[in-house]
This record gives structure tokens, sequence and C-alpha cells, in this order.
């Protein structure tokens, strides 16, 4: 796999954790990975990934889309099996994984990346397939993160002690996390581009609304006839609430303000 020059400083605290127990990403010789399929769901934090995650698996065609390649979760199955590189880790995810001769999992571009430098992504290759989930709304995405980061809720699943009356507005944060989000998404796109793939692409707003051509379009490049989803079995529910709404109002208005006070100078 190409990893462009411009993604190959693109930071990943995974990575950097994986590397210093496991040492540098690269490629194990004689290596091949076991005779499964990999559906990489890639996505971004805020976007909608543990629903479609949990979609999936309601066709029964899935596990749930785990993050597999989280530090902690890397390294905690390589210290208890004694794995001593991450192609190794990969080879054993059919052992800690139930599943039906493929495995879903999630990746942000910074494990994909890694994936990719470990000489993984190549010796998959066609059994490699990649869903790309974006949100459209990129502002509601950036409130979206702000709002987690503060109340630890990154999930409808999740509690939290932290009510929203405590939850603080900042302009710069959600621009902040505009930026990131707009830099992920680029690095997906540069990445797929620079190795001509393609992938299913599917945005959370026209998956909110119909999934069907979602699971289609997935069913179709995977060759899995009769592919259903059941949203009603989901127990995520999107988190938004009027706090969103709130910050949307006061974020856009202050930007028309700044964009009046401007003109006047």
């Amino acid at each position: 796999m190409n990893v462009p020059p411009l993604l190959r400083n693109i930071s990943c605290e995974h990575r950097y954790a994986i590397t210093r127990v496991l040492g540098s990403v690269r490629p194990e010789p004689g290596w091949a990975p076991p005779d499964f399929g990999v559906l990489f769901l890639c996505f971004t934090n805020r976007c909608g990934s543990n629903y479609l995650a949990q979609l999936l698996a309601t066709t029964g065609a899935f596990n749930v889309a785990g993050e597999f390649f989280n530090a902690p979760t890397v390294l905690k199955h390589a210290m208890e099996r004694d794995l001593r590189s991450l192609p190794a880790y990969f080879s054993a995810l059919s052992l800690l994984v139930p599943h039906t001769g493929r495995i879903a999992a999630k990746v942000v571009i910074g494990q994909l990346l890694m994936l990719a430098e470990a000489g993984i992504l190549d010796a998959l290759r066609a059994r490699a397939t990649y869903l790309l989930l974006e949100r459209r709304d990129w502002l509601g995405q950036a409130i979206s993160r702000l709002i987690a980061w503060q109340n630890g809720r990154w999930s409808s699943t999740h509690a939290s002690d932290i009510p929203d009356s405590a939850l603080l507005f900042d302009r710069a944060a959600i621009d902040s996390q505009l930026a990131w989000v707009a830099k992920e998404n680029a690095a997906f796109a540069r990445f797929f581009s620079a190795n001509g793939i393609v992938p299913v692409r599917v945005t959370y707003e026209d998956l909110l609304a119909d999934p069907g051509p979602t699971v289609e379009a997935l069913a179709a490049t995977m060759g899995l006839a009769g592919l259903c989803a059941r949203p009603e079995k989901v127990a995520i529910r999107p988190q938004a609430n009027a706090i969103n709404g709130a910050w949307r109002s006061a974020y856009l208005t202050n930007s028309k303000k700044n964009r009046l006070e401007s003109g006047l100078r």
C-alpha cells in the first residue's frame, strides 16, 4: 500500500502506544493472514459508527465491528498471548472475535495507515472491503465531539455524572473540532485515491433516513445475497438534544456577527 507523504506524519495515539511495546510497525517476513475476509468500517468520532456497527450485526453476516486496533486492546491480548508484532495480533483476531468467515472492525485513519505500514492491507488484498462512513453536517459533528469530550458520553449507552448544565460552549474549541473533522476526512480520501481503493460510501444522515441502500451496496460489493438489516434491534440512539441545538445557534449567530463586524472595518 502507498502511504502518501502528507499522511506519514498524521498523529495516532494508538500507533505510538503500540510501537513503544511491540517495536516499529513494519511487514513481518513470511507472514500471511488467516483465511477470513475483513470489513473495515472507516470512521471519524461522532459520525454514527457505533450505530452502523450494530446495524450491520443485525444482518447476521457480521460481528459488531469493534475498535480492535485501539492500543489497550492490542497490547492486552499481545501480552496475554505473547504476540510479538501487529501481524501476529491480527492473526489472533480470528480466535478473539466470533465471526462467520469475515470480521468487521472499526478503524480511524491513523489505524488504517498503521495496518498499511505493517503490510497487513497488502496481504489481505481483495479480502478487504472498505466502508467509509462520514457525516455531512460537520458542524453538528464538531459540536457533538466537544460535548462528548466534556461529559464522556461517546455512546447513548454510556452513563455520565456531568449534567448538561455543566457543559461549556466554546467557539474556539468548535472551530478546532471542525478543522479536525476536515483533516481526517481529507486523509481518508487521499489514502483511498493513492491506492485505487473505491470504498462503499455512506453518510450518517442517509443511514438514519434509510439504511437499506447502504446494506444493499455492501452486499453487492461483498457478494452477500439477501443481506437484510433490522434497525429496530439496534439499541443505540442519537444523543443530540437541546444543548446541541443551542450551541449551533450560538455558533452561527457569533459567525454572522463576526462577518458583519469584519465588513464594517
